[in-house]
């Protein structure tokens, strides 16, 4: 059985999801649709393309990952199929899959003859085409390859001697911000807010209600307060410069 991975910024009062799936179910009745959230910041494209590089991996290889956060819906915006990494992923080509490209990444536009909507794309093509792809329909039948497609870089970190300048470029739902800085480089002590945060091994060794850092599972440091809500306490939100002070003196952007 394939497996679908389902990504929106839908929300869950609405009927959207629920009609994406069903014109799943239409194609192709032998696939298992996994959610991972249809709860993110509505049109916020850099938010779900980090989500989608830190979730991705976690499934088998072959899976499809349907993604849709689409503020261009309707517009020349290409609808997209990429197939990298032994994965397919299905959406807008908006930028939303710009973390998963490689040098061996395969990228097409789906051959679209007609939609219902020009504002209901993900239930009237990146549905159906991705249950399409579950069923065993090869992307070149459905696509035309293209070369000119959006991507924007991961946020870069600047060096000097020995700090290295980043910022926050994800907050999860327990407030731990997520910062562009890999876990690979060995960190003393890192700054934000006009704090100096200091390096735990794993969340519970700090005190209670502490501002702390950790080496995160998506591979980046994270800046938490046990037991509580980082963003809140350091009324924090993306773009949120940080800097760090570093026992090596390389240190590699990502």
């Amino acid at each position: 059985m394939k497996i679908i991975t389902f990504l929106s910024d839908f929300g869950d009062r609405d009927w959207f999801v629920a009609a994406v799936k069903g014109e799943i179910l239409k194609i192709n009745r032998n696939v298992l649709i996994v959610d991972v959230t249809h709860k993110l910041v509505p049109y916020d494209i850099h938010f779900a393309a980090f989500l989608l590089k830190s979730v991705y991996k976690n499934f088998p290889p072959g899976t499809i990952h349907l993604a849709v956060i689409d503020p261009g819906v309707g517009s020349e915006r290409k609808p997209s199929i990429v197939e990298s990494g032994g994965y397919f992923f299905v959406g807008p080509d908006n930028g939303i899959f710009s973390y998963i490209y490689n040098k061996n990444s395969r990228v097409y536009r789906i051959k679209v003859k007609e939609t219902l909507s020009s504002t209901f794309h993900a239930r009237d093509i990146f549905g159906p085409t991705a249950a399409k792809i579950a069923k065993g329909s090869k992307p070149e039948r459905l696509v035309v390859r293209i070369k000119d497609y959006i991507k924007f870089t991961f946020p870069k970190l600047e060096k000097k001697k020995n700090t290295i300048y980043g910022k926050v470029v994800y907050i999860d739902h327990f407030g731990n911000l997520i910062t562009n800085i890999p876990s690979t480089i060995d960190v003393k002590v890192l700054h934000i807010s006009k704090r100096k945060i200091f390096i735990k091994r794993f969340y519970g060794e700090g005190k209670p209600h502490e501002i702390i850092g950790v080496k995160g599972s998506s591979g980046y440091y994270e800046i938490a307060c046990d037991q509580g809500n980082a963003r809140d306490v350091l009324k924090a939100k993306i773009g949120l410069k940080i800097f760090a002070e570093i026992y090596s003196r390389h240190c590699d952007s990502p």
